[in-house]
């Protein structure tokens, strides 16, 4: 089982990019980030693994 992204940075068309300390990025998590007007986020696993993940499509359910 591999670790969760942790969020590190929020985007939203008013202020851009921004720093965050949300915690793992999960399926409730993507949904209230979604409501609060983000449409991308900045998540890391490990050291070297960032991904800009886009939150406008709904997260696939495992």
């Amino acid at each position: 089982m591999t670790r969760p992204r942790t969020v590190t940075h929020t985007y939203t068309l008013q202020s851009g990019w921004q720093k965050s300390s949300e915690g793992p990025l999960t399926a409730e998590l993507a949904e209230a980030l979604r409501s609060r007007g983000v449409s991308m986020v900045r998540a890391r696993r490990g050291l070297f693994d960032v991904r800009e993940v886009s939150l406008l499509n709904d997260t696939p359910v495992r």
